[in-house]
């Protein structure tokens, strides 16, 4: 009876190694391929949603152009008017000083912009504001573009895998390389992707080209060290996109959550369900504007003494209506939770 050859020891644990070395590589290069495929999602999320951002934005700004414009006027011709009545009037002390708490409270509530006005008392000693032109932007939460400026930027090392990988297949893909008219219009059309994405320092996307066009280095899955070396390679880049992914989660997040990304989402919202989001914006405006054009009129009836100044302080009756009305759908929508 043929005796079993005998299997060395050395042998087993070598095939041993690469077994797990095959598992591991098989392992990272799934990994590596989800996360360039939720980068690209991520990517598209947040690129349509910069899209839609944009597109609303630009026909509120065309839209609301001439409201704009109006409520520009009435608030600057109430501020002169406050200058008139403190600079022009006789009043005693405690009547400039009420006045003034009044014109401070117009500011700090948003009805006018804030403006600083030469005045005997120290109300606004610390203001700084410039009398150039109102400064709304005070009154505005974390901005669409405040978040565009806080994109964490590559560090030197995943610049320099970038700019690695951007030289490897931008000698793969010159045009000038080629004769054929086809080949070289579609290696055009290739560079310009990669050098898009070498501007804006995009792995995945450099990543998901090389694979598409299937430039990766052919692997010995006999040798340890090849695949050991590759193991590195895909772990490293692995570690590169799970730092852009988490980055372009990050941003999708705040960009939602900014003045403009909750803006887009009501319209859409609305729009959804036959609204008309312009529409409802438009109304908005034009009632903010009725408010400072009465709020106009009653600072000119008190510089015309039509008004006394113990009316005056008391506040004009369409702000105290708005009050009222605002307590009660506060009450109402409290009501809702206590049933």
């Amino acid at each position: 009876m043929a005796r079993k050859p005998k299997v060395s020891a050395d042998n087993t644990n070598k095939d041993l190694g690469l077994s797990d070395l095959r598992v591991r590589l098989n392992f990272l290069e799934k990994e590596n391929g989800m996360l360039i495929k939720q980068i690209e999602t991520n990517r598209t999320k947040l690129n349509s949603l910069n899209d839609s951002i944009k597109e609303v934005s630009i026909q509120i700004a065309q839209r609301v152009a001439p409201f704009r414009q109006k409520m520009l006027e009435l608030d600057e011709q109430i501020h002169t008017v406050f200058q008139e009545i403190l600079t022009g009037r006789k009043l005693g002390k405690k009547s400039r000083k009420d006045i003034e708490t009044v014109y401070y409270h117009l500011q700090s509530d948003g009805i006018i912009s804030p403006k600083h006005l030469p005045m005997e008392s120290d109300i606004f000693e610390n203001d700084h504001e410039s009398d150039d032109e109102p400064n709304w932007d005070n009154y505005k939460g974390h901005s669409h573009q405040k978040v565009l400026e806080d994109i964490p930027k590559p560090d030197r090392d995943e610049l320099k895998k970038i700019r690695q990988l951007f030289l490897r297949l931008a000698d793969s893909f010159h045009p000038d390389k080629v004769t054929d008219e086809a080949e070289k219009e579609y290696r055009t059309e290739i560079m310009k992707e990669i050098n898009l994405a070498y501007q804006d320092g995009d792995l995945a996307r450099l990543l998901a080209i090389e694979k598409q066009q299937e430039l990766g280095a052919i692997i010995d899955r006999d040798s340890s060290d090849d695949l050991t070396r590759h193991c590195a390679k895909v772990e490293a880049e692995n570690t590169y996109l799970k730092d852009q992914l988490e980055t372009l989660k990050r941003q999708l997040k705040l960009t939602k959550k900014t003045q403009q990304g909750e803006m887009t989402a009501v319209f859409k919202k609305i729009t959804k369900y036959g609204g008309d989001p312009m529409g409802e914006a438009l109304r908005e405006v034009e009632t903010q504007i009725s408010v400072i054009e009465q709020m106009h009129q009653f600072v000119v009836d008190f510089r015309d003494r039509r008004i006394t100044i113990k009316e005056f302080l008391r506040g004009p009756e369409f702000l105290r209506q708005q009050q009222m009305s605002q307590e009660e759908l506060l009450l109402e929508f409290m009501a809702q939770f206590q049933q």
